[in-house]
């Protein structure tokens, strides 16, 4: 199954709730909790907080305004666009590092209200990219299905440092449906010709990937007897 076979899942309900309650959540924080260390390597709360609105004015300039100047080359392996990555997100939040609290929700406040205006704007039917799934384009709304994917991830490295938790699972099967969609493309195992791996969440949802020629193709459901199951 191709994505473009895939009916449209509009995500931009999710994007919006997502993001006022990570305005909600860094509202709440104490100086402590603003600084306190994360799962995302050496990133504190504010660090990936201030990430996150580099993500905002990412989209905004290359998106909204056309200037594709800050655009990785995604020429080289996925590696190497990897360490590029990290290397620029780096730099933004040692530079941003000063910003306070204060300014850097309210920041986000902004930002994001930017965002949803230009998200409302898009045909989700137009195309995209998005590397991890491959290096042809995809529906619009994969692209900002993916967005989730990243900020849904981001918020839960500042739930998981302070201890607040919230309601923030209930994004879960959607950001699993988008994050299944990553498998074929890096997936490298050599296997004859319709061999099948399950890939089962529960009650998430299940997804097979069969081998067909020299790549592995991705559909909904289950099947019996497959040759493995993740």
């Amino acid at each position: 199954m191709r994505l473009w076979d895939v009916p449209v899942e509009d995500p931009r309900g999710s994007l919006t709730d997502e993001r006022r309650d990570l305005l909600d959540l860094l509202d709440g924080l104490s100086d402590t909790e603003w600084i306190a260390p994360t799962g995302a390597g050496h990133w504190r709360a504010k660090d990936v907080a201030l990430h996150l609105l580099d993500d905002d004015l990412g989209w905004l300039s290359r998106g909204r305004d056309g200037d594709q100047s800050g655009l990785l080359s995604t020429a080289g392996s996925c590696r190497e666009f990897v360490a590029a990555l990290d290397a620029r997100n780096e730099r933004w939040v040692t530079g941003a590092g000063g910003s306070s609290k204060r300014v850097g929700v309210d920041l986000l406040r902004w930002s994001g209200e930017e965002v949803r205006r230009y998200y409302d704007s898009l045909d989700l039917t137009g195309p995209s990219r998005v590397i991890w799934i491959g290096r042809g384009d995809v529906p619009r709304w994969c692209d900002l299905a993916r967005d989730l994917t990243e900020r849904w991830v981001h918020q839960q490295h500042i739930r998981n440092a302070v201890g607040r938790h919230g309601n923030h699972s209930r994004f879960l099967p959607q950001v699993l449906r988008t994050f299944v969609w990553a498998f074929p493309h890096p997936y490298d195992a050599r296997a004859p010709d319709q061999k099948i791996v399950v890939t089962d969440l529960g009650d998430r949802g299940a997804w097979t990937l069969t081998r067909r020629g020299d790549g592995w193709v991705l559909d909904a459901g289950g099947a019996r007897s497959p040759a493995a199951v993740l």
